[in-house]
């Protein structure tokens, strides 16, 4: 058995089935123990087996590809925002697999926090009585200065001030709405490289997603950003038309852009990915009790938005190739485990 008809075997509706039969509770996790060793599989005669592997590592290969460019893309795009061009990601794109990966960033999420510094500021620009260091770092504050002669520098506030943006959060219904239903219930940690986790592991019934569904407004084209968490904070997700059905946590921001003209989606999920934006989120990000939280302080995030229409565009649809890759990849590869 090769490892695509393993991985094929093992995501199919019936074997996924068996696992949840064997899924007993352990004090406060869920597990099935040795009881995989009970799980059956079948397999296709190999003719037909053959076939819909080969189509499996074509779609594996478009998924590994542009997680190569989700994961480069914070570099890329400042990169893109200091040159006024799109040129970085026409650069990195037109590299051969194995030159694109040499090239890749070690550890992203510590560069999120920028470099350790110190500085002298006066009592009087203290904010709202925040006594945190990094709050104030001055390194944000002079390469914001520098993006300034390409980009229009704009507060999420600002933003939400002239109707471009518009911001709400989710709803805390409860563990004991947890299991009654399929509808998804989308917490801090259902979703990676920009898209919603194909198994989210809490679901809700119909009946609640009624109840909360008015309220939430979901749509196509959302952003959905952590506010509480640690580490994922200031992670995203950008909602397609097949992830409109849910319900999302009092822990998310939900993101809709209301002049895409100027500002779509797209747009929006780069800026939010580039590192100038991801380190003033960790800027303004607090402990709070046991965990981390942005608190109401993402309106004060600034946005540097290339002030050229054209740039804007390139950029935008980088991110939309990405994604309509991906999710046309994620959905063949749903669809060739179902027939499997």
């Amino acid at each position: 058995m090769s490892s695509e008809e393993l991985f094929l075997s093992l995501n199919s509706p019936i074997v996924q089935r068996q696992i949840r039969s064997f899924q007993f509770t352990a004090d406060i996790i869920d597990t099935i123990g040795n009881r995989y060793r009970e799980i059956v599989i079948s397999l296709p005669d190999e003719k037909t087996s053959q076939g819909i592997c080969e189509k499996l590592r074509i779609q594996q290969s478009t998924r590994v590809t542009n997680r190569m460019l989700i994961k480069q893309f914070p570099k890329l795009i400042e990169d893109s925002l200091a040159a006024e061009s799109a040129l970085p990601f026409h650069e990195f794109t037109s590299l051969s697999f194995e030159e694109a990966k040499r090239l890749l960033v070690a550890d992203t999420s510590a560069l999120e926090f920028g470099n350790a510094s110190t500085y002298v500021m006066s009592s009087s620009n203290v904010v709202d009585n925040i006594y945190i260091p990094k709050y104030y770092d001055p390194s944000i504050t002079s390469d914001l200065k520098r993006l300034s002669s390409t980009c229009d520098l704009f507060s999420v506030s600002d933003l939400i001030s002239k109707r471009i943006l518009e911001l709400s959060t989710g709803d805390e219904i409860g563990k004991m709405a947890y299991d009654t239903g399929d509808i998804p219930f989308i917490r801090t940690t259902d979703f990676s490289n920009w898209e919603l986790k194909h198994n989210v592991k809490q679901c809700v019934s119909q009946e609640i997603y009624d109840e909360y569904k008015d309220g939430e407004d979901v749509m196509s084209g959302d952003i959905l950003l952590v506010r509480d968490g640690s580490y994922l904070i200031g992670s995203t997700c950008l909602l397609t038309d097949k992830d409109t059905r849910i319900l999302f946590c009092g822990g998310l921001i939900k993101i809709r852009c209301l002049d895409r003209e100027y500002l779509n989606e797209n747009l929006l999920m780069a800026l939010l990915n580039s590192y100038i934006v991801k380190r003033q989120i960790r800027a303004k990000q607090f402990t709070r009790d046991i965990i981390d939280t942005l608190g109401n302080r993402f309106p004060e995030v600034i946005l540097p938005v290339p002030r050229k229409k054209s740039v804007r565009d390139q950029i935008a649809n980088t991110v939309r190739e990405i994604m309509s890759a991906r999710v046309s990849a994620r959905e063949t590869i749903r669809s060739l485990a179902e027939s499997f």
